[in-house]
């Protein structure tokens, strides 16, 4: 299950992934997610308008990662 929190409460926990510097297009990592992560972490995902990592976390969440929204309001 995806939990959801806000940025100011991010404290260096997991991996941080910032959707807008990373994996452009991020489809590249919905396809290949199986390369880039492990189902043993815990996965931070950021965009600055927060469709992006949204759809991401949802979408991996389903496939079994541990996967945290964080949103930026």
């Amino acid at each position: 299950m995806m939990r959801v929190i806000n940025i100011k409460d991010y404290n260096n926990e997991g991996v941080f992934i910032n959707l807008d510097m990373s994996f452009k297009p991020y489809d590249n990592l919905l396809n290949n997610h199986y390369k880039y992560l492990s189902k043993d972490k815990e996965y931070y995902f950021y965009c600055k308008g927060g469709v992006k990592s949204k759809k991401v976390a949802s979408i991996l969440s389903a496939y079994g990662y541990n996967t945290v929204l964080v949103l930026n309001q």
